[in-house]
C-alpha cells in the first residue's frame, strides 16, 4: 500500500485490543482510536455536544457512549444516536497497512 504523506501513522494493530479505544496525540491533536472487532475508527477526542473529552467512554457493540451527558454515537459512522448531541463526531479516515494504523490529517 503507497500512502500519501497526508496520512500518518498513530498506531500498531496490536496497541488497540478489541472493543478498546486509546487515546493518541498526533500533531497537537488528541485522537481517539477504537478497534471493533479488527476494525479501526478514528475520531477528534471531543464529543460534540459539549466538547468534553472522550477518554472513558463506553463501548458497546457499535456504539460509544461520552461518559458526561450520555450522548451515543454509532462506532462506523460517527453519527448521533441519541441525544443530547446532535452533530455527529469528527471523524478520521483511517488505513491499516500490515501492522501499522494510519489517519488522514
Amino acid at each position: 500500500m503507497t500512502l500519501t504523506s497526508e496520512y500518518i501513522e498513530i498506531a500498531k494493530t496490536s496497541d488497540v485490543k478489541n472493543g478498546e479505544l486509546k487515546v493518541f496525540e498526533v500533531n497537537g491533536e488528541s485522537i481517539i482510536l477504537i478497534n471493533l472487532n479488527g476494525e479501526f475508527f478514528a475520531f477528534k477526542n471531543q464529543c460534540s455536544h459539549m466538547e468534553l473529552e472522550l477518554n472513558d467512554a463506553e463501548i458497546d457493540g457499535e456504539i460509544l457512549t461520552c461518559p458526561w451527558h450520555g450522548a451515543q454515537f454509532n462506532i462506523r459512522t460517527g453519527d448521533v444516536v441519541r441525544l443530547p448531541a446532535s452533530e455527529p463526531l469528527e471523524k478520521y479516515d483511517v488505513k491499516v497497512d500490515g501492522d501499522k494504523i494510519y489517519i488522514k490529517i
